[in-house]
């Protein structure tokens, strides 16, 4: 089993991570003590997205993914997506009060404010990035921000593109965010995609999937709907 810390890349050290959590893997604490004590370290090193966000390794422009195995494309979005997901790792085995989490949040909805027109939308920069905004908020627990979330996922709703999945939403990523969200939408949205879900986690290969997180996503989902 490979080590949960890459000094290498923050998206690798995430996904590990996030496999773990998901997957109930028994792995020594000390290993994750080890991955999120560097996190931490990123959140005041250069290269950061903001106030609070872990700065990705340069490796991670070059090379990163989302834990569905999609492609990174944009430096910017690249250091948005996973100082927000840095957000989420922080919370889940931190907790929400871990120094820097809220502070980073509430400063990204401050920004949001600028663009009115996005954030009524519940979005914040690009659909992929809005995702794993929704994501570090839930987790965080900011009752400021549930109602950006609540935009958010009916945006989600309004772009459905009729063969079960939504405009310019990547479909893994977006079943993977979804089904953490604790959301009476995300269900609903779930439940629209369900026939597509099924046929993707048959067909799913290994190489479109290198941490393992778009099928652990995929059966989250689905034990949703049961």
């Amino acid at each position: 089993m490979p080590r949960i810390f890459n000094p290498e890349s923050l998206a690798e050290t995430l996904w590990n991570l996030e496999r773990v959590r998901l997957s109930g893997e028994q792995i020594d604490p000390s290993e994750t003590d080890e991955a999120l004590d560097w996190i931490i370290k990123r959140q005041k090193d250069p290269g950061r997205y903001g106030l609070g966000f872990a700065a990705p390794m340069e490796a991670d422009y070059q090379t990163s993914t989302l834990p569905s195995g999609e492609k990174l494309h944009t430096r910017a979005g690249t250091a948005h997506l996973l100082g927000e997901e840095a957000f989420w790792a922080l919370s889940k085995w931190r907790g929400p009060e871990t120094p820097g989490v809220r502070e980073g949040i509430i400063g990204i909805l401050g920004r949001s404010r600028r663009f009115p027109s996005m954030a009524d939308k519940g979005r914040y920069c690009c659909a992929t990035c809005s995702l794993s905004l929704w994501r570090a908020i839930v987790a965080s627990e900011i009752d400021e921000g549930k109602a950006f979330v609540h935009r958010g996922l009916s945006t989600v709703s309004m772009n459905r593109d009729g063969k079960l999945g939504w405009r310019n939403f990547p479909f893994g990523y977006t079943v993977f965010a979804l089904s953490s969200l604790e959301h009476p939408i995300a269900d609903v949205e779930l439940k629209y995609a369900e026939g597509r879900i099924v046929r993707a986690l048959r067909r799913l290969r290994p190489e479109n999937d290198p941490f393992g997180l778009r099928q652990l996503g995929y059966k989250k989902a689905l034990e949703r709907l049961k």
